[in-house]
């Protein structure tokens, strides 16, 4: 009941972020804030977890597949549930971070292995979205203005439950849109400053990891050289100088300790 009441006062504050241009002001400085203050926090976790001793910590995720103009949503649930597994299972083994669904009445033990992703994960927005959603380019332009707009009202309204936390930053859900293409090459997109990611409708059949990929930049993890590890979580072509022609594992993801330590010290994993 609390935190159906706390998210109620959280959305009225969110209604402010939802004004283009002022909104994105207000959201870029509140998530700016709740960064450095939730990283502070989390300085003595990351002593630890240097030391090894890694207590479970918790990455609560709302995932909504988008509609497009005629009402149809460009993927299934069940495409997108192997993906979510994949990133399940992948932060629990390397990181002992659990993902969760930011839905009421989830509970969980810190004694069992990573949670079993299902439908009911997943939200099909019923609403019909316009191209600056649907087609929403990889760069922070498009979020001073409408395009922004409209994904702040799709997260307080379709991901409601936890809304407060994304105003006080401890634990802040991640909100991933399945969109149905991200113009250029990009599968996926954060923009790390925000709360949500975007998933292209294609990376569903051809790059399994790139939920937990753009999870990672949002947890402040950046792209690395795929020749260093094809295996690599955050590995990408991009990244070697000169570019790689090596293909990254997109099925068998993993994360190196300092890899780790980073995404335990974000403001989106916490302990409750």
């Amino acid at each position: 009941m609390l935190g159906w009441l706390l998210s109620g006062l959280a959305f009225i504050i969110e209604l402010l972020q939802m004004i283009p241009v002022l909104g994105t002001l207000i959201r870029w400085i509140i998530n700016g804030i709740t960064l450095v203050v939730n990283v502070l926090i989390a300085l003595p976790d990351a002593l630890l977890g240097w030391l090894g001793i890694r207590p479970e910590k918790k990455l609560r995720v709302c995932t909504v597949i988008l509609s497009d103009e005629k009402g149809s949503p460009v993927a299934t649930r069940a495409q997108v549930v192997p993906m979510l597994q994949l990133a399940a299972d992948m932060y629990k083994r390397d990181a002992n971070v659990r993902l969760i669904t930011s839905q009421a009445f989830q509970y969980d033990s810190g004694f069992t292995a990573a949670e079993t992703v299902d439908e009911s994960w997943i939200t099909i927005d019923a609403n019909t979205s316009d191209n600056d959603t649907l087609e929403a380019e990889c760069n922070a332009g498009g979020e001073w203005l409408l395009g922004g707009t409209k994904f702040q009202f799709k997260s307080s309204t379709l991901c409601f439950f936890g809304n407060w936390r994304n105003v006080l930053g401890y634990g802040a859900p991640i909100n991933c849109f399945v969109i149905r293409d991200i113009p250029g090459n990009a599968v996926g997109c954060s923009l790390f400053i925000t709360d949500y990611i975007t998933v292209d409708q294609a990376a569903v059949a051809t790059s399994p990891r790139t939920i937990g990929h753009e999870i990672g930049h949002s947890c402040m993890l950046w792209h690395v050289c795929v020749d260093d590890d094809i295996t690599n979580l955050m590995g990408t072509q991009g990244a070697c100088d000169p570019t790689s022609t090596t293909a990254s594992d997109r099925a068998n993801p993993t994360m190196h300790d300092w890899q780790v330590i980073l995404v335990r010290a974000s403001k989106h994993v916490s302990y409750f």
